[in-house]
């Protein structure tokens, strides 16, 4: 297949007097348009999401082509200012660092990136293709693996080499890569994984309108996450722990202060009040002292917050978070298990030795699930949302994975069966006579809210925080 992409490069800022100049060039190598399942563009780059001969989805990009390498050298040394989009494209590629990868990391519909080492070519997770590994139509000679995961780990602030072959961090794009350098560690060689997260957080209302959850049990958490109640998320890997987690930090009130606790920095709150605090690994032949989960959240506990969240909890740390919600702070985590029981059992069992006292203090275990459908797809899913109640486990919703519904769906229903919330709204000083309409209410709003950017959630949020307690809040 040929094509032509017309595209108008626009003149740079600044330049009012730069006239518009169209640029052609011929796509050759694209796949057949009965293989092509999806075909977009991200500026000058073309993607093409198709069918190999063995039935599996693949990913093939086309770049423009560059300018001459004088006329290049010129632009990227700014000498010389691009005349044109795809010389714009080329110059942001050069100075990018990512090199090849680059069309990669500017698609807004990956979500990661890795290759396993020498002999394998690049794969990608795809928005439209989600949970699953696509290869892509990129393979990189040794000598090209080992200089990007070199630039990698230095884009991330981490050295690697023969000394420390593997490392992992945070680049300035807020990108988390994880590298291993040759074949120190690694059988098949260099290798990376690079996770992108989303340009803008994800909210409840995005979860609700994906239908992660219901409306009625966002609204359900909504409550608990207003009264401080200490929530805990589990699930496998991939689940998505970490996006609900950040969608329910969204709820919390504009006027209370936060401190987040991570290994690696993934949450993005808007709340004004946020304290972001991030461990520190120490590095061999460097006089560093290592700054652990627990080590922060000692320190958190001196820093007058209401709401104290844990990215994820694997050790002692458990119990630090366990005696800050006993205190009082709002308490939130994300814990790996497949199912609340096996939660409980892995907070009593070492590391992390949880009294038994204190698990009454968890009010509500979040199990999300990825949930297998036709044609090899998965489906993120609150699989069921349980409460500690006294030394039982209560379910409150459960999925119903034959009909992809949540149960209950009634107010009454939830009120009957949850102790938690009840203590929740008792703790909020409201009447518990309209709990069952309050649920419904907050249920609606969310609902509405499916779609709307995040910053205007987040104002949403907080016009309802500032109606409601308005009076209270006057000086």
């Amino acid at each position: 297949m040929r094509a032509v992409i017309e595209r108008i490069a626009k003149g740079l800022p600044g330049r009012s007097s730069r006239t518009e100049s169209r640029v052609d060039f011929e796509v050759v190598g694209a796949p057949e348009d009965w293989r092509v399942s999806a075909h977009y563009r991200v500026g000058p780059v073309q993607y093409y999401l198709y069918t190999d001969d063995n039935g599996m989805t693949r990913l093939r990009f086309i770049e423009p082509p560059p300018p001459p390498v004088e006329r290049l050298k010129d632009l990227v040394a700014g000498i010389a200012r691009p005349s044109n989009e795809i010389e714009r494209y080329h110059v942001e590629r050069s100075l990018s660092g990512y090199g090849p990868l680059y069309p990669l990391i500017i698609d807004g519909n990956i979500e990661e990136i890795a290759l396993e080492g020498y002999d394998s070519n690049v794969s990608v997770i795809h928005r439209l293709v989600p949970a699953r590994w696509v290869d892509v139509d990129l393979k990189l000679d040794p000598a090209t693996v080992d200089s990007l995961v070199l630039q990698l780990s230095r884009k991330s602030g981490r050295v690697v080499s023969l000394l420390v072959p593997y490392a992992e961090g945070l680049t300035s794009e807020g990108y988390r890569v994880a590298v291993t350098f040759m074949r120190e560690v690694s059988r098949f060689g260099s290798s990376f994984v690079i996770r992108k997260y989303p340009e803008k957080p994800v909210t409840l209302a995005d979860m609700i309108a994906s239908r992660t959850l219901s409306p009625l049990m966002a609204a359900y958490l909504w409550i608990l996450v207003e009264a401080q109640m200490f929530i805990i998320i589990i699930g496998s890997m991939g689940a998505g722990k970490t996006t609900l987690l950040q969608a329910l930090a969204g709820l919390i009130p504009p006027y209370n202060r936060v401190v987040t606790i991570e290994d690696t920095p993934e949450l993005r709150l808007q709340n004004p009040h946020w304290d972001s605090l991030v461990t520190r690994a120490s590095v061999p032949g460097e006089a560093l002292t290592e700054i652990g989960l627990e080590d922060l959240l000692k320190f958190a506990l001196r820093r007058r917050a209401e709401y104290i969240i844990v990215g994820e909890v694997r050790g002692r740390e458990a119990r630090l978070l366990a005696q800050a919600a006993a205190l009082g702070h709002g308490s939130m985590t994300t814990f790996h298990a497949d199912s609340p029981e096996a939660a409980i059992l892995r907070l009593q069992m070492e590391p992390i030795s949880l009294p038994q006292l204190f698990l009454k203090l968890i009010a509500s275990i979040v199990h999300l699930r990825r949930i297998p459908v036709y044609g090899g797809k998965v489906r993120r899913r609150v699989f069921s949302i349980t409460e500690v109640q006294d030394e039982e486990l209560v379910t409150v919703f459960k999925l119903n994975p034959h009909d992809d519904s949540f149960s209950p769906n009634s107010p009454a229903e939830v009120v009957r069966v949850s102790s938690k919330l009840e203590e929740a709204w008792v703790k909020l000083g409201a009447p518990h006579g309209d709990l069952e309409k309050e649920l419904e209410r907050r249920a609606e709003l969310l609902e509405r809210l499916a779609g709307i950017d995040p910053d205007n959630f987040y104002k949403a949020i907080t016009r309802f925080y500032i109606t409601e307690y308005g009076e209270v809040l006057k000086p």
